[in-house]
């Protein structure tokens, strides 16, 4: 179910993702898998522009994962840990156009994981708040300051395909 709401969110068929990512929660329980499926059908919803079902399932997300252990492996990329949903919560955030709530968690990814020479153990979570910091400065008619952080977003080498278009029609 989560690689199928995957593909749907990649190919624009939100009305499905929230689908794979609701029948998906009904058999993965509170696990990392549980808060994942929330937080992709959260996204569907925030692209549909549905704010209160947005925020339901960002909320049901974080209840989810504050019940369960820190995980010893977050780097994993099947393990879900607190820095994983403020970085899915920044992007749908900045779907929904709330700029303050966008900027508040992307700039948290942010710190946790940018290392003090520069370097970060998740560029990809990085770059896409950087990116949404782009946007948010845009709004705001901050032009500089969205071009430097779209320059700095892609300093590094890795790139997701939703890092390259999730930003789509903002």
């Amino acid at each position: 179910y989560e690689m199928s709401a995957w593909f749907a969110l990649v190919d624009g068929r939100y009305e499905q993702l929230i689908e794979f990512a609701q029948a998906g929660q009904t058999l993965s329980g509170a696990s990392s898998a549980g808060v994942q499926l929330t937080l992709q059908e959260a996204k569907g919803w925030s692209r549909l522009g549905d704010h209160k079902q947005a925020e339901a399932a960002l909320s049901r997300g974080a209840e989810m994962l504050n019940g369960m252990p820190v995980p010893a492996h977050p780097e994993h990329h099947f393990v879900f840990d607190h820095t994983k949903w403020m970085f899915y919560a920044s992007t749908c955030y900045v779907w929904l156009g709330d700029d303050d709530r966008a900027e508040e968690h992307a700039l948290e990814v942010i710190t946790q994981h940018v290392r003090p020479d520069g370097s970060t153990n998740a560029p990809m979570r990085v770059a896409q708040s950087r990116i949404n910091l782009g946007i948010v400065a845009a709004r705001r008619g901050d032009l500089d300051q969205a071009v430097s952080y779209g320059h700095s977003a892609f300093a590094y080498e890795r790139r997701s395909l939703t890092a390259l278009t999730s930003s789509s029609g903002d």
